[in-house]
């Protein structure tokens, strides 16, 4: 694939997540909560790390039996915490098993690197 248009998709699916969390859509996972509790990460790490994203990696497309559709991705944005940690998010992208329809994003992971 052409490096600029991997760099153009990289940015329409991180416009997509900002937008998303602008307007509370953006679902955390029970492991994804286990997680902050954890780390000691809170919501204003997430927003920095999802609203000052840059760059994204496509981690995998989701295929385990949880996985309610094959168009489910999973994508992960490296960033710094409030506290100047090394820090990633891991979402996912969420369609109906049936119809494909986009459903939601989930933050399933918010962890230190």
């Amino acid at each position: 694939m052409d490096t600029r248009l991997g760099e153009q998709l990289a940015a329409l699916v991180i416009k997509e997540i900002q937008d998303a969390y602008l307007k509370g859509k953006i679902v955390k996972t029970n492991d994804c909560v286990d997680d902050m509790l954890r780390e000691g990460l809170f919501e204003a790490d997430v927003e920095k790390v999802i609203m000052g994203a840059t760059s994204i990696e496509k981690a995998m497309p989701a295929t385990s039996q949880k996985a309610s559709s094959l168009k489910n991705t999973h994508y992960v944005i490296y960033g710094e915490s409030t506290k100047c940690l090394n820090i990633y998010c891991k979402l996912c992208s969420n369609f109906h098993p049936v119809t494909d329809e986009f459903l939601e994003w989930r933050l399933t992971s918010f962890c230190i690197r």
